[in-house]
């Protein structure tokens, strides 16, 4: 599975002085040298595994009806292509980390193993699912718990950006 998902902390006032444009190019696009460096410094995440499995290992398991756990991923909601990039603003990101910071990933993986591996066949992906691949998306859940804690932390807002 590739990147198709980046999220990028940025101090919480940037947000309101900032264009969505301008928003737009302080994310990355890509796992590449700028990439590279922002995710060094803690300011940038890449998943490694497809977004949609980490969603539906937050949200589908109906044990956690709170509105934080849509916030992690897609911003609280999947867009359409084309729309504004979902920002979170500081007070989300603190609810966003409070959620993955008091939820066993693991356990929410497991208990979705039908789901995300329907969810695998259904996209078509080139690897079904395994338990290596359930590995790589509770692996990716807690760098974004971690990354979230960093952004919690500081104060800071998050940007999130789905790969096209």
């Amino acid at each position: 599975m590739s990147v198709d998902h980046f999220w990028r902390r940025l101090p919480g006032q940037a947000v309101d002085t900032c264009s969505a444009e301008e928003l737009g190019e302080l994310v990355p696009h890509d796992r590449d040298l700028r990439y590279d460096r922002l995710a060094a410094a803690g300011l940038a995440l890449g998943a490694r595994s497809a977004a949609v499995l980490l969603e539906l290992a937050l949200t589908e398991n109906g044990l956690h009806p709170d509105p934080a756990a849509r916030l992690p991923v897609y911003g609280g909601g999947r867009r359409e292509p084309g729309t504004a990039m979902p920002v979170l603003r500081p007070d989300q990101v603190a609810a966003a980390f409070a959620f993955l910071r008091d939820s066993a990933l693991g356990e929410l993986v497991r208990q979705q193993d039908s789901v995300l591996a329907r969810t695998v066949a259904h996209l078509g992906y080139p690897s079904p699912w395994s338990e290596s691949v359930a590995v790589l998306v509770v692996n990716d859940l807690r760098d974004l718990r971690d990354f979230f804690a960093g952004a919690a932390a500081a104060g800071d807002a998050v940007i999130v950006r789905e790969a096209k």
